[in-house]
């Protein structure tokens, strides 16, 4: 008696599409040793160095969504022949060889736009710095929710695409500067100086921006001044949004503590990573309620 109905092609498709996302995360490694400045075996194993790991668990992470992005796009045009189903596969392993292409770059720029004077890549390999290593993973998946809005974008291209991506994660970066600025204390220095609690709190406050820049490239393109338009309306409200949610939850949550002082003078991990989550939370609500 056959009980499970299972269409067994879709399902053959879809243990192909798992086997190529182990593929590429191979593929990622071969990249990152490649396009990076960093000896990858060499840190993980010979070195021990937690800091790197930080920041591959990141990279890796980054990659994956890329590819998810990438081959949940559309669903596989089954009813069109084989054919078209490898061709759609090729396509998503293309976006995604692309995409890990670009989240190297992405890595290039942050690390010199995002805090000026400060080599990221150098604090991770010389000083094993904890702080820079999660500044590094939360910048990886930043740069990776913003290219996953950028590739799922509809009615764009290649061309559109990039150009999104490019504009997100400049904006991306002024942002963050903003909140660098808006923080009260000086992130670089702190993360220079290997605070642990400074260094999460703003990974994860890149990665609560990255999804008010997913916000702002949602939706299908039709022209530049309209998408841009939205692009502007979202960027700005959310990013009041988020701030001023995050001080109402953070005088709320923490009615006796000073975060500046929890995570400056006390390097308390706990009150860094507490504000962190609490920005991507608010962030996840704004990206999907407002």
């Amino acid at each position: 008696m056959d009980i499970l109905h299972l269409d067994y092609a879709a399902l053959a498709l879809s243990v192909v599409q798992v086997v190529l996302g182990v593929v590429v995360l191979v593929l990622a490694k071969w990249a990152l040793r490649a396009l990076s400045p960093y000896a990858t075996d060499q840190e993980m194993t010979t070195r021990d160095n937690p800091a790197f790991g930080l920041a591959l668990s990141g990279y890796f992470a980054a990659v994956a969504i890329v590819y998810l992005s990438a081959a949940g796009f559309a669903p596989l045009p089954l009813d069109n022949g084989m054919a078209a189903v490898f061709a759609s596969v090729g396509a998503n392993l293309a976006w995604t060889l692309a995409g890990i292409v670009v989240l190297n770059a992405s890595r290039w720029l942050t690390d010199r736009l995002l805090i000026p004077h400060f080599r990221n890549d150098r604090e991770i390999v010389d000083r094993r710095n904890l702080a820079a290593g999660a500044l590094e993973c939360g910048g990886y998946i930043a740069a990776a929710a913003i290219l996953a809005g950028a590739i799922r974008q509809p009615g764009g291209n290649a061309f559109t695409a990039a150009a999104t991506f490019v504009l997100g994660i400049f904006v991306l970066i002024l942002m963050g500067r903003l909140y660098e600025a808006w923080s009260g204390y000086p992130v670089a220095q702190e993360i220079r100086s290997g605070n642990f609690a400074a260094g999460i709190g703003f990974a994860l406050t890149l990665v609560a921006l990255s999804l008010i820049m997913l916000k702002a490239i949602s939706g299908e393109f039709t022209t530049w001044t309209r998408n841009l338009s939205f692009f502007a309306f979202d960027s700005i409200v959310g990013l009041v949004l988020l701030l001023f949610l995050r001080w109402l939850m953070n005088i709320t949550l923490l009615p006796h503590a000073r975060i500046t002082d929890e995570i400056v003078r006390d390097r308390n991990v706990n009150i860094g990573l507490l504000d962190g989550v609490l920005a991507v939370g608010l962030a996840w609500m704004i990206l999907l309620l407002f």
